[in-house]
């Protein structure tokens, strides 16, 4: 790209010159020398220079004018050897193969870092834009799990990104109190609420047994009375249903283990009920219509205490919210009656198999405007049903009325959800039914951030019936990987250090993969300290901290460095660090963690080989030795800031 707020890294001073020198030799040549972007690639091979400038890309600037891309690239190679900062020209084919002057590139760079000190490698083009990042917001009936951690540390560096880049932003957690799966949670607390939870486990597990065994228990008595009726009819539909049960009860027994008062009192009211099912349901409705407030109390009691290890287990992670919006509230509020006032207003209002709807089906047609709503191609849209049958709104009316609280509250540019890939369709009727009652600006800015679902190795998850691996059972585990790892080392083990190493593993492991791919967490690849892991990284930031520790500075002497030796390792490395501030921008306006991964890694990787190979404090030059002392400083700020951008933890030593 040709970047127009100003030089930020030796390569864009370079890529700056070189959009000069060929919009000026387009304009000679007769051609159209408005050029947003300069077409470059990253040749594959040392061989074939540094950059590329593709002459292919241009030619439809030149129609008429230039024959052939092969003649274009001649005539641009010709103008562009004179460049200061550019080594070598070579043509082939379409290609014009470019070859830094490395020396040119070496002083740039001290003048880049000494410019910019602690902030190189970070863009601010933000400043004064103002976001909401809703994130987590897992339904409260059980504890986080592996698939919310993922969310977590999603969400968290999507914040970081955007506040790394000078946005203001509001981290929020939507607390959804008022649905389905909440009712069968608040109607087992109910049923349990004098059992006290078993010793030692955490409030949020134990609200997940809760949650669980009145599910399952309530949806055992419906195959029971199913089992009764086909009994006499015998044949394949008697045998599934047997089956179920069976699951059902093994289900049952499994919870009653963990916490087995709880569980017995909850079989004890279902059992009493002569259709649990519609219990459950006059629960939900009670609790949306406000018509018991004895209820609404076990219900805030339930969810609180579910939101309470919630919050334990994000402060285990680095993580905390600027504020928890509950369901209900946005009821009290008026929100959602305002969003139904406005949908029946809506020229797309209408009534959908007995319930208010609004028809966006029509406006799903549009082309364009699934363009600026960002509908994916070939997603079918249904109607978006407002109310059931029973008058309870779904959860996509009540987030509806929620986007429009997280503008107006703080004011935002863009809201963000941080939200799995199966809320696709959701997510996407939410911004049409936005649109429909004439909230355009609201719709246009809502961001759905999209994530694939996470597993252990041969591990599947069922919330509904309690089997699901938490994000403490996780942190747990590498805290006690990485206890005795650096116990091995014979020094004492730093529970703190501890702490922060797991964390940042399991942040990392999260942010490694893209968010559109599924993930298996790997336990050995989350704490490999030999590459490609948090570990590796924060090892390799500690091992820069630890030179300036003997030197007994905390920069290089700037006038003295000169930069020399510039080749194999060296010179790579010279040349990441050099273009580290347009790739990290990158993968920031991209929100894309695992780019900017990929980026400090090789960095990391690079710099690894080469201080094994390379005396630095003990370099006879001195001028030499400020230059490699500044190489590693450089290093040390890239990591650093990238370190922050992904939530890793920070540690001068290990």
């Amino acid at each position: 790209m040709v970047n127009t707020s100003g030089s930020v890294c030796p390569f864009d001073d370079l890529v700056q010159e070189l959009g000069a020198v060929v919009s000026r030799t387009l304009s000679t040549l007769g051609c159209n020398a408005d050029l947003t972007e300069l077409p470059i690639e990253i040749p594959p091979r040392p061989e074939f220079g540094d950059i590329a400038v593709v002459a292919a890309r241009l030619m439809r600037a030149c129609r008429g004018v230039v024959k052939s891309p092969r003649e274009l690239a001649i005539k641009l190679g010709n103008a562009l050897k004179g460049v200061e900062g550019v080594g070598k020209v070579e043509v082939k084919g379409i290609y014009v193969n470019i070859f830094i002057d490395r020396e040119w590139y070496g002083r740039r760079l001290l003048e880049h870092l000494k410019k910019s000190g602690d902030s190189y490698g970070v863009i601010r083009d933000l400043e004064g834009a103002r976001f909401v990042i809703d994130y987590v917001s897992l339904n409260p009936v059980h504890p986080l799990h592996i698939g919310s951690g993922r969310n977590a540390a999603l969400g968290e560096f999507v914040a970081r990104a955007l506040e790394a880049r000078g946005a203001e932003v509001s981290r929020r957690y939507y607390v959804n109190d008022l649905g389905l799966q909440v009712a069968y949670m608040v109607y087992g607390y109910r049923a349990a609420r004098k059992v006290r939870p078993p010793e030692g486990m955490k409030i949020d597990h134990y609200m997940g047994v809760v949650y669980a065994a009145a599910a399952t228990s309530v949806e055992l008595e419906q195959v029971r009375k199913q089992l009764e009726e086909a009994r006499q009819e015998g044949g394949e539909r008697y045998r599934e249903l047997l089956r179920k049960a069976d699951e059902l009860v093994a289900a049952i027994a499994e919870l009653r283990r963990k916490a087995p008062e709880a569980v017995d009192a909850i079989i004890e009211a279902v059992k009493k009920e002569d259709d649990p099912e519609a219990a459950v349901r006059k629960v939900l409705a009670d609790l949306e219509f406000m018509r018991d407030e004895e209820l609404a109390a076990i219900a805030r009691e339930a969810v609180e205490n579910v939101l309470v290890g919630v919050r334990e287990t994000l402060e285990r992670l680095g993580i905390s919210m600027d504020a928890y919006d509950w369901e209900s509230d946005l009821v009290k509020e008026g929100l959602v009656a305002e969003v139904l006032e406005k949908a029946r207003r809506s020229p797309y209002y209408m009534i959908y198999r007995g319930v208010p709807a609004l028809d966006v089906r029509k406006l799903a047609e549009d082309r364009e405007l699934r363009k600026r709503l960002r509908i994916p191609e070939g997603l079918e849209i249904p109607p978006l049903i407002l109310v059931r049958s029973d008058g309870t709104t779904l959860y996509t009316t009540k987030d509806i009325a929620y986007t429009l609280k997280k503008f107006r509250i703080f004011n935002a540019d863009q809201v963000i959800n941080v939200i799995a890939v199966e809320q696709t369709l959701p997510q996407a009727q939410v911004r049409l039914a936005l649109y429909a009652i004439g909230h355009v600006r609201e719709a246009e800015n809502l961001i759905h951030y999209a994530y694939e679902m996470v597993t252990l190795p041969g591990g599947g998850m069922k919330g509904r019936r309690g089997r699901y691996v938490t994000v403490d059972q996780v942190l747990d585990t590498l805290e006690a990987h990485v206890r005795a790892e650096l116990g091995e080392t014979g020094r004492e083990v730093d529970e703190e250090v501890v702490k922060a190493v797991a964390r940042s593993a399991f942040k990392y492991m999260m942010l490694s993969v893209s968010p559109l791919k599924p993930l298996i967490f790997d336990y050995h690849k989350a704490l490999d300290i030999r590459s490609n892991s948090a570990p590796y990284i924060m090892y390799t930031y500690a091992r820069t901290r630890g030179i300036f520790r003997n030197l007994g500075r905390d920069e290089p002497e700037w006038e003295k460095a000169e930069p020399k030796n510039l080749e194999d390792e060296l010179w790579r490395l010279v040349y990441l660090l050099g273009k580290a501030p347009l790739d990290m921008s990158k993968a920031l306006r991209e929100l894309r963690p695992e780019d900017l991964i990929t980026a400090i890694n090789e960095i990391a990787n690079l710099f690894n080989s080469w201080y094994s190979k390379e005396p630095i404090i003990r370099e006879p030059d001195k001028h030499y030795r400020e230059f490699k002392i500044a190489i590693t400083w450089a290093v040390s700020k890239v990591l650093e800031n990238a370190m922050d951008v992904l939530g890793l933890d920070i540690l001068e030593k290990i």
